[in-house]
Protein backbone atom coordinates (compact mmCIF):
# COMPACT_ATOMS: atom_id res chain seq x y z
CA UNK A 1 0.00 0.00 0.00
CA UNK A 2 2.82 2.40 0.87
CA UNK A 3 4.48 1.70 -2.49
CA UNK A 4 1.29 2.63 -4.31
CA UNK A 5 0.89 5.79 -2.26
CA UNK A 6 4.55 6.68 -2.81
CA UNK A 7 4.16 6.21 -6.56
CA UNK A 8 1.08 8.44 -6.53
CA UNK A 9 2.99 11.13 -4.63
CA UNK A 10 5.90 10.94 -7.10
CA UNK A 11 3.49 11.22 -10.04
CA UNK A 12 1.75 14.19 -8.42
CA UNK A 13 5.07 15.93 -7.78
CA UNK A 14 6.18 15.32 -11.36
CA UNK A 15 2.95 16.75 -12.72
CA UNK A 16 3.20 19.70 -10.31
CA UNK A 17 6.66 20.50 -11.68
CA UNK A 18 5.32 20.89 -15.22
CA UNK A 19 4.18 24.43 -16.04
CA UNK A 20 0.45 24.92 -15.39
CA UNK A 21 -0.37 25.71 -19.02
CA UNK A 22 1.30 22.50 -20.17
CA UNK A 23 -0.66 20.39 -17.65
CA UNK A 24 -3.93 22.06 -18.61
CA UNK A 25 -3.29 21.21 -22.26
CA UNK A 26 -1.97 17.70 -21.59
CA UNK A 27 -4.10 14.64 -22.04
CA UNK A 28 -3.38 11.95 -19.46
CA UNK A 29 -4.50 8.34 -19.67
CA UNK A 30 -3.72 5.25 -17.68
CA UNK A 31 -3.32 1.51 -18.04
CA UNK A 32 -3.63 -1.36 -15.60
CA UNK A 33 -0.34 -3.23 -16.09
CA UNK A 34 -1.53 -6.11 -13.90
CA UNK A 35 -4.58 -6.59 -16.12
CA UNK A 36 -2.37 -6.59 -19.21
CA UNK A 37 0.01 -9.19 -17.77
CA UNK A 38 -2.85 -11.45 -16.68
CA UNK A 39 -4.77 -11.08 -19.96
CA UNK A 40 -2.15 -10.92 -22.71
CA UNK A 41 -1.61 -14.48 -23.98
CA UNK A 42 2.05 -14.04 -24.95
CA UNK A 43 2.85 -12.81 -21.47
CA UNK A 44 1.01 -15.75 -19.91
CA UNK A 45 2.81 -18.22 -22.22
CA UNK A 46 6.19 -16.75 -21.27
CA UNK A 47 5.35 -16.96 -17.57
CA UNK A 48 4.30 -20.60 -17.99
CA UNK A 49 7.57 -21.38 -19.78
CA UNK A 50 9.54 -19.67 -17.00
CA UNK A 51 7.58 -21.69 -14.45
CA UNK A 52 8.36 -24.95 -16.32
CA UNK A 53 12.05 -24.00 -16.33
CA UNK A 54 11.90 -23.34 -12.58
CA UNK A 55 10.22 -26.73 -12.02
CA UNK A 56 13.00 -28.47 -14.00
CA UNK A 57 15.64 -26.76 -11.89
CA UNK A 58 13.76 -27.68 -8.72
CA UNK A 59 13.63 -31.34 -9.78
CA UNK A 60 17.36 -31.29 -10.47
CA UNK A 61 18.02 -29.70 -7.06
CA UNK A 62 15.77 -32.20 -5.27
CA UNK A 63 17.50 -35.11 -7.02
CA UNK A 64 20.90 -33.84 -5.86
CA UNK A 65 19.59 -33.18 -2.37
CA UNK A 66 18.18 -36.71 -2.15
CA UNK A 67 21.49 -38.13 -3.34
CA UNK A 68 23.31 -36.18 -0.63
CA UNK A 69 20.86 -37.41 2.01
CA UNK A 70 21.42 -40.99 0.81
CA UNK A 71 25.20 -40.56 1.05
CA UNK A 72 24.90 -39.21 4.61
CA UNK A 73 22.54 -42.00 5.62
CA UNK A 74 24.85 -44.66 4.20
CA UNK A 75 27.81 -43.07 5.95
CA UNK A 76 25.97 -42.97 9.28
CA UNK A 77 24.99 -46.64 8.97
CA UNK A 78 28.35 -47.93 7.83
CA UNK A 79 30.84 -45.61 9.52
CA UNK A 80 31.42 -47.96 12.45
CA UNK A 81 32.62 -50.62 10.03
CA UNK A 82 34.86 -48.29 8.00
CA UNK A 83 38.56 -47.74 8.35
CA UNK A 84 39.67 -44.24 9.26
CA UNK A 85 40.92 -43.71 5.71
CA UNK A 86 37.57 -44.81 4.25
CA UNK A 87 35.67 -42.56 6.70
CA UNK A 88 37.80 -39.61 5.67
CA UNK A 89 37.17 -40.32 1.96
CA UNK A 90 33.42 -40.63 2.47
CA UNK A 91 33.28 -37.43 4.54
CA UNK A 92 35.19 -35.60 1.81
CA UNK A 93 32.77 -36.99 -0.77
CA UNK A 94 29.81 -35.75 1.29
CA UNK A 95 31.41 -32.32 1.73
CA UNK A 96 32.08 -32.11 -2.01
CA UNK A 97 28.45 -32.98 -2.77
CA UNK A 98 27.29 -30.33 -0.27
CA UNK A 99 29.48 -27.73 -1.97
CA UNK A 100 28.18 -28.76 -5.41
CA UNK A 101 24.62 -28.44 -4.16
CA UNK A 102 25.32 -25.00 -2.68
CA UNK A 103 26.98 -23.86 -5.91
CA UNK A 104 24.03 -25.14 -7.94
CA UNK A 105 21.65 -23.21 -5.70
CA UNK A 106 23.70 -20.01 -6.08
CA UNK A 107 23.97 -20.47 -9.87
CA UNK A 108 20.22 -20.92 -10.17
CA UNK A 109 18.69 -18.51 -7.70
CA UNK A 110 21.39 -15.97 -6.98
CA UNK A 111 21.52 -12.47 -8.45
CA UNK A 112 21.87 -12.93 -12.20
CA UNK A 113 21.27 -16.67 -11.81
CA UNK A 114 19.89 -19.04 -14.42
CA UNK A 115 16.29 -18.53 -13.31
CA UNK A 116 16.48 -14.74 -13.39
CA UNK A 117 18.25 -14.75 -16.78
CA UNK A 118 15.72 -17.15 -18.31
CA UNK A 119 12.76 -15.14 -17.00
CA UNK A 120 14.25 -11.92 -18.35
CA UNK A 121 15.02 -13.57 -21.69
CA UNK A 122 11.39 -14.67 -21.99
CA UNK A 123 9.67 -11.53 -20.72
CA UNK A 124 11.87 -8.68 -22.01
CA UNK A 125 10.70 -8.87 -25.65
CA UNK A 126 7.07 -8.98 -24.50
CA UNK A 127 7.53 -6.01 -22.18
CA UNK A 128 9.02 -4.08 -25.10
CA UNK A 129 6.00 -5.01 -27.24
CA UNK A 130 3.61 -3.86 -24.53
CA UNK A 131 5.47 -0.55 -24.18
CA UNK A 132 5.36 -0.06 -27.95
CA UNK A 133 1.62 -0.80 -27.97
CA UNK A 134 1.09 1.73 -25.17
CA UNK A 135 3.02 4.34 -27.16
CA UNK A 136 1.02 3.56 -30.31
CA UNK A 137 -2.33 3.84 -28.52
CA UNK A 138 -1.25 7.04 -26.74
CA UNK A 139 -0.14 8.60 -30.01
CA UNK A 140 -3.24 7.49 -31.94
CA UNK A 141 -5.58 8.81 -29.25
CA UNK A 142 -3.62 12.00 -28.56
CA UNK A 143 -2.44 11.25 -25.03
CA UNK A 144 0.62 13.06 -23.70
CA UNK A 145 1.07 10.86 -20.62
CA UNK A 146 0.06 7.28 -19.83
CA UNK A 147 0.43 6.23 -16.21
CA UNK A 148 0.07 2.86 -14.54
CA UNK A 149 -2.80 2.42 -12.07
CA UNK A 150 -0.19 1.68 -9.38
CA UNK A 151 0.67 5.40 -9.46
CA UNK A 152 -2.94 6.61 -9.36
CA UNK A 153 -5.22 6.97 -6.35
CA UNK A 154 -8.30 7.73 -8.49
CA UNK A 155 -9.02 8.08 -12.19
CA UNK A 156 -12.05 8.44 -14.40
CA UNK A 157 -12.62 5.20 -16.34
CA UNK A 158 -12.95 7.24 -19.55
CA UNK A 159 -9.15 7.60 -19.53
CA UNK A 160 -8.44 3.87 -19.07
CA UNK A 161 -6.46 2.69 -22.10
CA UNK A 162 -5.94 -0.89 -20.90
CA UNK A 163 -8.41 -2.49 -23.32
CA UNK A 164 -7.12 -0.36 -26.20
CA UNK A 165 -3.57 -1.56 -25.49
CA UNK A 166 -4.72 -5.20 -25.35
CA UNK A 167 -6.53 -4.74 -28.67
CA UNK A 168 -3.41 -3.15 -30.19
CA UNK A 169 -1.32 -6.11 -29.03
CA UNK A 170 -3.87 -8.54 -30.48
CA UNK A 171 -3.86 -6.62 -33.77
CA UNK A 172 -0.05 -6.69 -33.94
CA UNK A 173 -0.02 -10.42 -33.16
CA UNK A 174 -2.54 -11.10 -35.93
CA UNK A 175 -0.51 -9.02 -38.40
CA UNK A 176 2.67 -10.86 -37.44
CA UNK A 177 0.91 -14.19 -37.87
CA UNK A 178 -0.41 -13.19 -41.32
CA UNK A 179 3.03 -12.00 -42.42
CA UNK A 180 4.42 -15.40 -41.42
CA UNK A 181 1.68 -17.11 -43.42
CA UNK A 182 0.27 -18.87 -40.37
CA UNK A 183 -3.24 -19.33 -39.06
CA UNK A 184 -4.52 -18.92 -35.55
Amino acid sequence: MLGRLGAAVVAAVMIAMVPTDAVAQSKIGYIDADAITTTYKRFQDAQKEAQRFEEELTKEFNKSQNELARLKENFDRQSLLMSEQRKKEEQQNIERKQQELQKFLEDVSGQGGKLQRKTQELLQPIILRVNEAIATVAKDKGYDFVLNTAAIAFANEDFDLTQDVLEQLEKEDEEALKSQGGNR
